[in-house]
């Protein structure tokens, strides 16, 4: 009776931190022009305020499986979300407070994006299981972050935009509590030593696969938040138009994450996000209705696609210490290659003064995307 008490405690403090793993980081891009202007901070600003937590994203999940074979996982929880709540409150002060608040967030979130796949191991015996609740975040995920990105401006003329930024706490208040109430968590063995990185992806091929697949479909996913409402205002939309399609890309996540469970043949859930990815950038030429359709394409194939990642990596191995290492290169090397992402394309469309060339690469990555994703297919098998 305890141990099913247990599984459910912590099936529900996994889906109350999924709260907190995207929306600091992209509800904040609608208000990056008035953030640039009321600290009279350079053009560079909002690329970086994503560059930032992706490379923390990088580095924190190296440390993640030791630290939670040495602190615990119960008191990460504590600690990333503590932190999460002072960077949130502090982070509007200044542009030095913009930075470090930003470097703490993506640090916490580090932590917490490896912590979950663990925890996912820990609580669930089936690979169904295992894609229901890697769903089910993930809708909690997408579905805050979305609307993060909706309110985000119109609280900002109600609030203020500082006030807003502080409001992003409010998630890790909740996951904070729910970490104090739930029992003790299992703390994942030390018996078995964590290969180094370079020895794991050279002698381990599916953990190869995996990382490429998490890097790419990343380097999509945040280079389109960062970028996609200025190539809409470049294609005609106006201001507000473009905010809505960015919350609309990222609201059409919240269904998409669910459509997880119900593809059962994995070649059938990649010709989708073939599907997605091509039809979403195609739609982006018809002006008007092509844009929603662009908007909510895209962004259904990026949560799904992210799903699909989550779920090949917690259900790669029975054993949690391999998944757990998995994990941590996976998003370590994966967000390391996405974090060039927003600065690379934006110094591109400066280079040919044009979003022509950021588009056809996006559809390049899009398509080696796809690739890759057949390969760790086949490797799997």
């Amino acid at each position: 009776m305890f141990f099913f008490m247990r599984k459910n405690a912590q099936t529900i403090l996994i889906l109350l931190t999924a709260m907190n793993l995207r929306l600091a980081v992209t509800a904040v891009t609608p208000l990056f022009g008035t953030i640039q202007h009321a600290l009279h901070v350079s053009g560079t600003l909002p690329a970086l305020l994503v560059t930032i937590p992706l490379l923390c994203f990088a580095a924190g999940a190296m440390v993640t499986p030791r630290l939670s074979r040495q602190v615990g996982i119960k008191p990460l929880l504590l600690i990333t979300n503590g932190l999460l709540i002072g960077a949130n409150l502090c982070r509007p002060s200044s542009p030095g407070a913009l930075v470090l608040g930003t470097l703490l967030i993506g640090g916490a979130i580090a932590v917490l994006n490896v912590l979950i796949p663990i925890m996912i191991a820990q609580t669930t015996t089936t690979p169904t299981a295992v894609s229901r609740l890697t769903s089910a975040y993930s809708v909690i995920m997408n579905g805050l972050a979305a609307g993060g990105t909706a309110a985000a401006i119109p609280l900002a003329h109600w609030l203020g935009w500082a006030t807003v930024l502080r409001l992003f706490a409010l998630p890790a208040v909740v996951g904070l509590l729910a970490a104090l109430v739930t029992p003790a968590i299992a703390t994942p063995p030390t018996t078995t030593s964590q290969p180094p990185v370079f020895t794991l992806l050279r002698h381990d091929r599916q953990a190869r696969g995996l990382t490429l697949f998490m890097g790419l479909q990343s380097l999509i996913f945040y280079s389109l938040v960062t970028w996609l409402p200025t190539i809409f205002q470049a294609l005609g939309a106006t201001a507000d138009q473009a905010g809505q399609l960015l919350a609309a890309f990222q609201f059409i996540g919240i269904p998409a994450a669910l459509v997880l469970n119900r593809v059962t043949n994995d070649r059938w859930l990649l010709t989708i996000l073939a599907g997605g990815y091509l039809l979403g950038m195609l739609s982006l030429g018809w002006s008007g209705l092509g844009w929603w359709l662009a908007a909510l394409l895209l962004g259904f194939t990026c949560s799904l696609i992210f799903s699909t990642a989550l779920t090949w990596i917690a259900t790669s191995s029975p054993v949690t210490n391999q998944v757990a290492a998995r994990s941590a290169v996976a998003q370590s090397l994966g967000y390391l290659l996405a974090a060039g992402g927003p600065v690379v394309f934006g110094r591109l469309h400066e280079w040919g003064h044009s979003w022509s060339p950021v588009l056809l690469s996006f559809l390049v990555l899009m398509g080696l995307t796809i690739a890759v994703g057949a390969r760790v297919l086949r490797q799997r098998r």
